[in-house]
């Protein structure tokens, strides 16, 4: 459980999908738009806004950029996963720099997208974070039914009411 409570429950039940998207550069934001018309897009063009906008919205998925104009992309990865370890985020760089993806995958980013950018990169992450998100309400439905099967199996004297 994190500071918000289990919100895969939130990310389970809502059909369009909410997402961050961390970039200074407008030209790149209004493709972001263009591209998924179909959820709601967030924008924020600071490292500061990106931390409100994150805590405002709590995203399915956050595309990152790692130059930003008050600091490193890779600070705001680390905000989110302190705050949601299993957080899909996917960096959206310029930077070809092989550390930087290193450093993506070491901090937990599960993409790494380097611009420019087509619309398909964006729709493969889009589809990879709904099979997540499938995964994810698997695993919770499958532990809920063990629950229910251990606590229906107690006999009447131990439960405790």
């Amino acid at each position: 459980m994190n500071a918000y409570g289990d919100v895969s429950i939130r990310k389970a039940y809502h059909s369009e999908l909410v997402i961050l998207v961390v970039e200074d550069q407008m030209l790149f934001s209004k493709e972001m738009k263009h591209i998924l018309p179909l959820h709601t897009v967030i924008f924020a063009r600071s490292l500061e806004d990106a931390r409100l906008r994150y805590d405002e919205c709590l995203p399915d998925i956050t595309f990152l950029d790692i130059d930003l104009p008050d600091g490193n992309g890779f600070d705001l990865l680390d905000y989110i996963r302190s705050r949601e370890p299993e957080a899909y985020v996917a960096m959206l760089t310029g930077s070809k720099i092989e550390a930087d993806v290193v450093m993506s995958q070491k901090k937990g980013a599960r993409g790494y997208i380097i611009k420019p950018f087509t619309k398909s990169k964006i729709e493969q992450h889009v589809a990879q974070y709904l099979e997540f998100r499938e995964k994810k309400i698997k695993f919770l439905l499958h532990e809920t039914e063990l629950h229910r099967h251990e606590v229906l199996s107690l006999k009447p004297s131990m439960i405790i009411s």
